[in-house]
């Protein structure tokens, strides 16, 4: 699938781990899982040099591996000699073990799949449920297509569809529509979970509290 359809699915990989979390009503709590989804649904594509994730990381530098591991050593190296948390320093760590390998190999898989959820756990408890969920996405939709992944490496072989005859392609048009299926779906998801305790009246009430504030700041009114 296309770095953008992975996005999309990562939008409602985060839509999913707010409902099954209950954070739909902390705003700032909600926004964090959708972000950590999303990006969880792109780091499988970190050993692909023109990945969305490397193109947002290293967007004018060639090199993009050799970037990815200098930065990865940098992490590591900073974490132990500041004594920084250990979810940098693995992050680190992570990083240069998966900037020179082969695409849809380790990253495509449950080890890493655990890996980097452990490391958002180390991080941020709440926010691992939604990095495994927009991981086990990009896992499932790159499953689908012709390449396969393997899922049980060091075992390389790769499992999908393609097992049962079914030969999808990144860029064609089932994979453009579930981009779109996906993106409005689990936008219109996450607008229903962060609202739907939420009644007119205290959104208006709220709105109006902010709108006086605003007016404070600025001397205006009364």
């Amino acid at each position: 699938m296309t770095g953008n359809t992975h996005l999309a699915l990562g939008l409602t990989a985060g839509a999913v781990a707010v409902g099954v979390t209950g954070a739909g009503g902390h705003l700032l709590e909600a926004t964090g899982m959708v972000l950590i989804a999303s990006l969880g649904s792109l780091v499988p594509d970190i050993d692909e040099d023109n990945s969305l994730l490397n193109n947002l990381l290293f967007k004018s530098i060639r090199y993009r591996s050799v970037a990815l591991a200098a930065l990865g050593g940098i992490f590591a190296l900073f974490a132990l000699l500041q004594g920084l948390d250990w979810w940098i320093f693995f992050s680190g760590i992570y990083a240069v073990a998966v900037a020179f390998i082969p695409h849809r190999s380790f990253t495509h898989s449950f080890l890493s799949m655990g890996i980097v959820t452990w490391i958002t756990y180390l991080a941020h408890p709440p926010y691992a449920l939604a990095m495994a969920l927009g991981y086990f996405s990009h896992l499932l939709a790159d499953a689908v297509t012709v390449g396969g992944v393997p899922f049980f490496w060091p075992w390389k072989k790769r499992i999908g569809l393609r097992n049962l005859g079914v030969r999808i392609r990144s860029g064609d048009k089932i994979d453009k529509m579930t981009g779109k299926i996906s993106m409005y779906g689990g936008g219109l998801a996450l607008i229903w979970l962060l609202f739907q305790e939420t009644s007119f009246d205290t959104f208006l009430s709220s709105t109006m509290q902010q709108l006086d504030t605003v007016k404070g700041l600025f001397g205006w009114g009364g």
